[in-house]
């Protein structure tokens, strides 16, 4: 229950819409499937691994919900080790509670009701369910600026965001630059594509056309205006709610990508003998809360289409979401609170998370305090969490939960060592290879944006020909 996953499921589907269900499938299938696939340990033992293999797994983790901290501070104005700072010294300070190791469960309700409330005010202020809300969100023919918006009425900043380097706009629009520095448009000049740049002080206004692409190089404030298309933002609310944005062989093997990086990175996490397998009361009461989770997801994701489509500029981010209840109760004094108390919920997620990897760790040495003051540092550079979370949950799958799920042969123990080397070099040497040469074909982009698709096989088929008895 990161905070980093957990944001990403409403973020995908604002952004991808029906193929957004996906990874709100995966995020509760995961960890059910990693508790009951992982075996038991072996009467000799917990099964150990490299500590180094283990850092590499759990450390982009912590990464990912501290940068996902300093990426909150920043949205709310202000410098990344704002949030940063507070999340590891709350980390830090459960880690030394004494009693941390019997009252973190306590974490997850906590977090839970936190997150919930913001939502059921968002219901009960729009006086709609989320499915008469989605149909609504079906039927409108244009995602346009709300005369209400912050971003027509005072002006918010607008940055790249996942790789989206520019805004295009499908009609005529007026911008204004509240912010002082080059203002660069990409013209399409009856099919010949020109750069125009302008400096324009605070307050000027410039009139784009169909066609046009905005350049983003950094985060700059802009004001929009009323009654326009959201760039970025679908067709419309059939284009959201009923079509798939990807190419068909794309999108299959984006699924399959995603389920084995989701699915083995959880087998990865949870391990074997970590804890006692739970009972069928512990994997039904895990599998509420999962769907109260995921249902909290779709309902925000509903929301942010319906009442904040703005979100769309410059690509969908996670931090961003935290303030749809301001942005639904518009003038009510509740809003801000609601959107604190959403602020409350990732944070005692977060700490739970943090504990739970603390554990995961407790075989390797307790290297948690080395992990918390170098991902902190890390987090102080602006990257993107849900890219750390798929990479570090790549890299489990593709080492980890082959030796997990299979099992080292005790008659041939190099085996399971060339294995987690084949799965640690294959992953890196593919992610570093789609760095290098972006990818150009539909295959070698699932691949690369997926490198446990290549990986893992070839951990798992190493293992079984390394294990095999030699023969007399």
């Amino acid at each position: 229950m990161n905070p980093a996953l957990l944001l990403a499921v409403p973020a995908a589907l604002i952004a991808g819409g029906r193929d957004g269900l996906w990874l709100g499938l995966l995020f509760v299938v995961a960890p059910l499937f990693a508790s009951l696939a992982a075996p038991e340990p072996a009467a000799g033992g917990t099964q150990t691994f490299p500590p180094a293999v283990l850092l590499l797994v759990v450390g982009p983790i912590a990464w990912a919900n501290l940068s996902l901290a300093g990426d909150v501070a920043t949205w709310m104005g202000g410098p990344r080790w704002l949030g940063v700072i507070p999340a590891v010294l709350a980390a830090a300070g459960l880690a030394l509670w004494p009693r941390a190791s019997r009252r973190w469960l306590w974490l997850v309700p906590i977090g839970l009701v936190a997150l919930l409330l913001p939502a059921a005010a968002m219901i009960r202020a729009s006086g709609s369910n989320p499915l008469a809300i989605w149909t609504e969100v079906a039927s409108q023919p244009a995602f346009r600026f709300s005369p209400q918006s912050p971003w027509v009425t005072e002006g918010r900043p607008v940055g790249p965001r996942r790789g989206l380097v520019a805004l295009a706009f499908d009609e005529e629009h007026r911008l204004t630059p509240l912010d002082p520095g080059p203002f660069r448009v990409e013209v399409n000049d009856s099919g010949r594509i020109q750069v125009q740049e302008w400096m324009l002080t605070p307050g000027q206004s410039v009139t784009l056309r169909p066609g046009d692409r905005l350049q983003l190089d950094g985060p700059r404030r802009l004001k929009f205006e009323a009654d326009r298309r959201v760039p970025g933002a679908p067709a419309s609310g059939i284009a959201w709610a009923d079509s798939s944005f990807a190419p068909r062989p794309l999108r299959l093997l984006s699924i399959l990508g995603l389920g084995l990086t989701l699915l083995g990175g959880a087998v990865a996490l949870v391990g074997p003998g970590t804890v006692a397998r739970p009972g069928r009361a512990g994997v039904a009461l895990g599998g509420a809360v999962l769907l109260a989770l995921l249902a909290w997801a779709e309902c925000w994701a509903i929301y942010a289409v319906r009442w904040a489509p703005e979100l769309y500029l410059g690509g969908v981010a996670g931090p961003a979401l935290l303030e749809l209840p301001r942005l639904v109760l518009r003038g009510s004094p509740w809003g801000p609170l609601l959107a604190g108390a959403g602020l409350v919920g990732l944070l005692a997620l977060f700490l739970g998370a943090s504990h739970a990897l603390r554990e995961r760790l407790a075989g390797a040495g307790g290297l948690w305090a080395g992990v918390l003051a170098v991902t902190a540092f890390l987090a102080l550079l602006p990257l993107e969490p849900w890219a750390l979370m798929l990479s570090a949950l790549g890299l489990g799958a593709s080492c980890l939960a082959p030796l997990i799920v299979l099992g080292a042969p005790p008659a041939r123990p190099h085996a399971a060592t060339w294995a987690l080397g084949v799965g640690v070099v294959l992953f890196l040497g593919v992610t570093a290879a789609g760095r290098l040469w972006p990818p150009a074909g539909l295959a070698t982009q699932a691949l690369v944006a997926y490198p446990a698709l290549v990986a893992a096989p070839a951990a798992a088929a190493v293992l079984r020909v390394a294990g095999r008895p030699a023969r007399a």
